[in-house]
């Protein structure tokens, strides 16, 4: 699983760490193997939290675009939005209100300016699907459409500092930093901290 080969790197053990959409736990549980994590998430799907908690994960259901703010602030060692940025009503107001909860926020999403979204559009003048996004223009959960250097655009305006930075393209084979990621790069992982 590649997403979690680049967030294990950039994850320490044992760790306090809130998963923003987490799902079934899928992350969760496999970190909590891997570096003893203590691991909390929240989801808005019913079905999944409750596939989480019957895992024995700390799930709860909510929507993180009204409930962050039960939680007090610096109380996680890392927060990891994990493809879920896009589909916020707010990522601005809800970036900035992880990285109040945490010194350290995972940060990943899709590249709208991947190559093949590019060609997708240049040849068939249709909106484009890919494995990561296949969605119909009607039914994608993706409110949000931005690239890479948006996202370094908006980090560098909101004083964001980025710690790293990983990306996956073909075959979500990694992407070094310096060879065109906002072309190549299908998806792509941040590690931030507040100025």
């Amino acid at each position: 699983m590649k997403k979690l080969g680049i967030i294990t790197k950039w994850v320490k053990e044992g760790s306090r760490i809130l998963f923003l959409g987490c799902g079934n736990g899928e992350i969760i549980k496999s970190l909590q193997e891997s570096h003893k994590i203590k691991g909390f998430g929240i989801d808005i799907d019913e079905v999944k939290v409750y596939e989480a908690i019957s895992s024995g994960l700390s799930v709860i259901q909510g929507d993180i675009n009204y409930d962050l703010s039960d939680y007090p602030k610096k109380s996680f060692d890392y927060v990891i939005a994990h493809d879920i940025i896009q589909i916020m009503n707010k990522p601005d107001v809800i970036i900035k209100q992880i990285l109040e909860l945490s010194d350290k926020v995972i940060i990943s999403f899709p590249n709208f300016a991947y190559l093949k979204i590019r060609l997708g559009i240049l040849f068939t003048g249709r909106m484009p699907k890919t494995k990561i996004l296949p969605y119909e223009w009607y039914d994608t959960p993706n409110i949000h459409l931005f690239t890479i250097k948006d996202f370094k655009d908006f980090c560098k305006k909101e004083n964001i500092t980025i710690i790293s930075e990983s990306y996956t393209g073909f075959n979500k084979k990694a992407i070094p930093k310096n060879f065109f990621p906002n072309l190549f790069s299908e998806f792509a992982y941040f590690l931030l901290k507040k100025q």
